[in-house]
């Protein structure tokens, strides 16, 4: 009798997107003063994470709702975080058909153009609008969400690994 695997990956993968979207309101729901987004962009980079390994329910779609998800709970313009989200996506999906995950250092550089291409995004966007940009926060958050890619790099990988072997017991 065949034993079918089961593979969660994609759902929790999905989940800590979802998680990572939600974290800032909740945590200021009970006026707890947290707010890591200021300090590094954990959708970014987990947006080039999963489509860079080619998780299935990251798709254009998929993303383009959890932007509008995430510009309704921060209050940033309407459209703005799904534009982002789709050139990441699409540029991880591009470096991952050109075989560039050879090399963790290849893809970390990548991953800094990749999220380097959306801020340029944020900065046009907001210039459009008109509106009043902090350019200190643009680059503190550039550099910590670039700096602090190769630790999720290793903590992401490290927990789907754990979750394969489990599910293939």
């Amino acid at each position: 009798m065949l034993r079918v695997k089961k593979n969660y990956n994609n759902i929790i993968a999905l989940s800590f997107f979802i998680i990572s979207i939600l974290f800032n309101s909740i945590f200021n729901e009970f006026s707890f003063d947290v707010n890591l987004n200021k300090y590094f962009n954990i959708q970014y980079l987990l947006i080039y994470f999963f489509s860079f390994n080619r998780f299935r329910f990251f798709s254009i779609t998929t993303l383009f709702f959890l932007g509008l998800l995430n510009d309704s709970i921060a209050g940033s313009p309407f459209g703005m975080s799904s534009c982002i989200y789709i050139l990441i996506y699409k540029i991880a999906v591009y470096q991952n058909t050109i075989k560039l995950r050879s090399i963790f250092k290849a893809e970390w550089i990548a991953f800094g153009i990749s999220i380097f291409a959306a801020y340029i995004l944020v900065f046009i966007i907001y210039s459009l609008i008109e509106n009043i940009y902090d350019f200190r926060m643009f680059i503190y958050n550039f550099f910590g969400t670039f700096f602090i890619y190769p630790i999720a790099w290793i903590f992401l990988k490290y927990i789907f690994l754990k979750i394969e072997v489990v599910g293939n017991e």
